[in-house]
């Protein structure tokens, strides 16, 4: 008699046949097979090493080095040698692993305890080679308390040059708290004057306090007297710099902050620079004041952005491809600390510039050429933007006038929302940084999902305010979607001769082709153009070699607001334009005659 139900995993047949044998079970050499597999053979990893060439985790047991080594001048029993690791007060764990020639000097914020058990004070490499040499650091999060899985170091320093070094989760912050009275920020930065060919960790954090005279972070690579043959790789998080007053008792007004928070001085070419953002940290700064973080966002009116928001300089001879993730405010590009100052404070080349998230007063001051540029969400933007001025003298104010104070741009300030100078540019594209919503002006077309609904049409709001853009040279394909106020695009112009007080426009130029979408409101586009008396469109306008070659859809306004230039006008201005670019031609004078060009 057998049972009538079968299994699922084999036939009737073969159960009845006579003579089968007992299933065998899988073999041992399945339970040491390597890999990921649960039943894989015991690989030890108390220590989160990584190897720096595939970036994959490395089995390192701690018990097994201290039974092959338990000699004193094992580098785990101490904080010099290959690895070194630690726990900060959070408990977060991290271990910085030297691969290749040298080895890691390591010490924390209390140096005469022995024990590794707070934030880092110095990282020092020591005996490295700039071709052999990968360092590597990686931080494990706080098992016993809630925590952001990042550690806090004051100081990376290294003289022989190193090839790479990759310290993920790691923040350059100041750690040691100086005596009384003293400024902080001396010693706080990354000094890799060897050079270095990578280098990438995750923020920096740069409170400035300017009742204390706080000093600048700086990240360094090269000495200045002999200039690093080797083009650096740099790859950050955010930038989080605030510049504040502790002794203030009222919100700051609208000054800028010219003097940088964050320097990043390369003695060399930069081949690649990527960050995350460059922004104020408001919520850092009112938390370190003992306020709740909830209350943060109740405080942000006594940190306006213009006035807290500190400086981001990048200081270097070139850079390949700069790459800005986020946002970026109140950040410079250039050979000295100073940009826009005259011929030799421009870079040598930027070949390409992208900016994929807001940005306002960034400056890129080039003495050669820059080969493309992209602003995906804008220069600038109009909040509390002024436009122009009245017949009795106050200014109007912009459609977003209202927007809070500690919100204002830097062009709702009258400061530049956003600068370029170049001796040529091989292409320019903004898109816009935000959209406006608009209701059909006809009735019968407000409501087309039906009664009581509104219908919504979005179109582009603000490419650039307050912008300037200038090239000695050309202006290759230039593609702008959204509305420009106070801009000025301008071909044939040397801006170093106009910072000295000299004509800037001097040199034929061109500007082709050019696709323009939105509103020109006291904007201007113009190739080897000279107005008369800082008014565009006059019969004695000086109209040099220059052309423009382009079409342009939307309207052109003009209510006596000026350009960033401090001209007034509106519209596309050359010589010789192809397609439509209004205004008509200004006439001029033939023989006496004023006669149309």
């Amino acid at each position: 008699m057998r049972f009538k139900r079968r299994r699922s995993d084999r036939p009737d047949t073969a159960r009845s046949r006579q003579g089968s044998k007992i299933e065998t079970l899988e073999g041992r050499v399945l339970l040491t097979k390597s890999g990921l597999s649960p039943f894989a053979e015991y690989a030890p990893h108390d220590l989160a090493v990584y190897n720096p060439i595939t970036h994959q985790p490395s089995p390192y047991s701690v018990q097994h080095q201290l039974q092959a080594n338990p000699s004193p001048q094992n580098s785990l029993l101490g904080n010099e040698g290959k690895i070194v690791s630690g726990k900060d007060r959070l408990g977060n764990e991290w271990t910085i692993t030297v691969h290749g020639p040298g080895t890691a000097i390591i010490t924390d914020t209390s140096p005469n305890d022995g024990v590794l058990n707070d934030s880092i004070d110095t990282i020092q490499l020591i005996g490295t080679n700039i071709n052999t040499t990968y360092v590597t650091g990686s931080v494990v999060a706080s098992f016993r308390t809630q925590s952001d899985s990042t550690v806090s170091f004051n100081r990376l320093v290294d003289t022989s040059g190193v090839r790479s070094v990759i310290l993920n989760g790691f923040n350059l912050t100041q750690t040691v708290i100086p005596v009384a009275g003293t400024p902080n920020n001396l010693n706080t930065g990354v000094f890799l004057t060897g050079g270095v060919r990578y280098l990438q960790f995750n923020d920096i954090n740069a409170p400035v306090d300017t009742s204390n005279s706080d000093a600048a972070v700086n990240v360094v690579i090269g000495d200045p007297s002999t200039p690093i043959k080797v083009q650096p790789v740099i790859r950050l998080g955010s930038i989080n710099t605030t510049v504040y007053d502790s002794t203030a008792t009222a919100p700051p007004s609208l000054v800028p902050v010219t003097t940088p928070s964050v320097n990043i001085v390369v003695n060399g070419q930069i081949k690649s620079l990527d960050f995350v953002s460059t922004t104020q940290d408001i919520a850092g700064i009112i938390t370190a004041q003992g306020i709740p973080p909830r209350a943060a966002a109740a405080q942000a009116y006594l940190y306006p952005i213009i006035s807290t928001t500190g400086r981001t300089s990048v200081q270097t001879i070139g850079i390949g491809n700069l790459n800005v993730s986020g946002g970026a405010t109140n950040f410079t590009a250039s050979r000295s600390a100073v940009p826009f100052q005259n011929g030799f404070s421009g870079l040598s080349k930027l070949k390409n510039a992208h900016f994929r998230g807001p940005t306002d007063a960034v400056g890129l001051d080039v003495n050669g050429k820059i080969g493309t540029l992209r602003y995906e969400k804008g220069i600038s933007n109009n909040n509390n933007l002024f436009l122009g001025t009245t017949s009795t003298g106050p200014q109007i104010p912009a459609s977003l006038y209202g927007t809070p104070t500690s919100d204002t741009s830097y062009a709702g300030a009258g400061l530049i929302g956003g600068e370029v100078t170049a001796k040529k540019i091989g292409s320019l594209l903004v898109l816009p940084s935000n959209s406006v919503n608009q209701v059909p002006s006809n009735p019968d077309f407000s409501m087309l999902n039906g009664p009581g609904t509104i219908t919504y049409i979005p179109h582009p709001g603000t490419a650039i305010a307050n912008g300037l853009i200038t090239s000695s040279g050309n202006i290759g394909h230039t593609k702008i979607v959204g509305d420009s106020y106070n801009t000025e695009i301008k071909s044939g112009f040397s801006y170093s001769s106009y910072a000295a007080g000299l004509e800037g426009t001097r040199a034929p130029s061109r500007i082709a082709p050019v696709k323009i979408t939105g509103q020109l409101v006291n904007s201007v586009v113009s190739a080897t153009y000279r107005p008369a008396s800082h008014y565009y469109g006059t019969p004695i306008d000086v109209r040099g070699p220059g052309k423009i070659r382009g079409n342009f859809v939307g309207s052109i306004f003009s209510n006596n607001g000026v350009t960033t230039l401090g001209n007034v006008g509106s519209g596309f201005y050359a010589r010789t334009k192809v397609g439509y670019l209004p205004p008509p031609q200004s006439p001029k004078r033939v023989n006496g005659v004023l006669k149309r060009g």
